[in-house]
């Protein structure tokens, strides 16, 4: 799991400079992170059911749970990005790093209880077998 987040936020910053390098909104920093981080859902999404937890319920309904999951953690990420950058006058990289800290601690915990979480199918068990 460590692994797929390492290599997620390495994916996950070259995914951000390019936004931000191409990104003519204001607050630039904020806005990039944010979009970053929508595309950055698809993204991890995809390599933790690949290589962390070989889930094999449904895709689709595993990734609208994850962008449920996670836009809790994207608000937050927005509005600290916000704070680092606009008023506090941090490097937009390293208001990066932080906020990337920040929210992948918070979906640390919801990930496998959540996003990945096994389905249990509807069984009979009869008695006496």
């Amino acid at each position: 799991m460590v692994l797929v987040a390492i290599i997620g936020a390495l994916i996950g910053l070259v995914t951000y400079e390019i936004i931000y390098f191409l990104n003519p909104f204001e607050p630039r920093a904020s806005s990039s992170w944010f979009v970053a981080y929508l595309i950055n859902i698809f993204r991890q999404h995809s390599l933790h059911r690949w290589l962390t937890f070989s889930h094999k319920g449904s895709y689709w309904k595993s990734l609208r749970r994850a962008y449920v999951m996670y836009s809790g953690s994207l608000m937050i990420g927005v509005i600290l990005n916000w704070i680092l950058v606009e008023l506090l006058s941090v490097n937009h990289r390293l208001a990066w790093l932080f906020c990337l800290i920040v929210t992948a601690s918070i979906s640390f915990f919801f990930l496998k209880r959540y996003v990945f979480k096994h389905e249990v199918a509807n069984t009979v068990i009869e008695v006496g077998q």
